[in-house]
C-alpha cells in the first residue's frame, strides 16, 4: 500500500513537472525567420501564389516555421528582393513594387501577410519572430523594421492569431 500511494505521488509529481515546464515553453519559445533556412518554392507552392507574383517566381523563397517538435507549421513565403535586384540587367535597375510576404498553412491554406517583404523590401529590412505558442503553434508574430529613411526603425505593431477566422491579423482585425 505505501509503495502504491508513493507511486501516486511521484506521478503526479512528474506529471505537473510536465504541464509546467510545458507551459513555460509556449512562454519561452520563440523562431525568428533566418533567410538562411529558406528554399526555393515547389511547383505546388507557386500555385498558390496570385498572377502578381509571375515576374518573381524565380526569387521566390519558402521559410518554414517550425515548432518545439520540429514540425513545419506555417511557411513564410518572400520575394529574396536581393536575388531579384541583383539579376537584372544594366548598371542601373529600377526599383518595382515587390509583393508583401505570405504566410500559409503546410496545406497551401493562406493564413496572413506582412506588411513588408521578407528579408528586405529596399531599403527596410525586416525581422519576423514567431511568438506565444499554444497547442505547438504561434499565437503572435512580433515584427521589427530596420529603415534608414527618415521614419526609421522600430517595432511594428505585432500580427496576432484569429483562431475563428484562421488568420494573422493586427489586433485591431480581430473581430470579438
Amino acid at each position: 500500500m505505501k509503495q502504491h500511494f508513493i507511486r501516486y505521488w511521484l506521478g503526479i509529481v512528474a506529471l505537473t513537472a510536465g504541464l509546467n515546464f510545458a507551459a513555460a515553453a509556449s512562454d519561452t519559445y520563440r523562431v525568428t525567420a533566418n533567410v538562411a533556412h529558406c528554399v526555393p518554392l515547389s511547383a505546388t507552392q507557386q500555385q498558390w501564389l496570385s498572377s502578381e507574383w509571375a515576374p518573381f517566381l524565380g526569387y521566390a523563397r519558402v521559410c518554414p516555421i517550425r515548432n518545439p517538435k520540429r514540425v513545419a507549421v506555417v511557411l513564410l513565403v518572400s520575394v529574396r528582393a536581393d536575388l531579384y535586384y541583383k539579376a537584372q540587367p544594366g548598371k542601373t535597375v529600377v526599383q518595382v513594387q515587390i509583393p508583401h510576404a505570405l504566410l500559409f498553412s503546410p496545406e497551401g491554406e493562406l493564413l496572413g501577410s506582412l506588411p513588408h517583404s521578407f528579408p528586405d523590401d529596399p531599403p527596410a529590412e525586416i525581422r519576423v519572430t514567431f511568438a506565444h505558442w499554444e497547442h505547438d503553434f504561434p499565437q503572435q508574430i512580433d515584427l521589427f523594421v530596420t529603415d534608414p529613411r527618415e521614419a526609421g526603425s522600430g517595432a511594428l505593431p505585432p500580427l496576432v492569431w484569429d483562431p475563428e477566422h484562421k488568420r494573422f491579423v493586427t489586433r485591431e482585425g480581430i473581430h470579438e
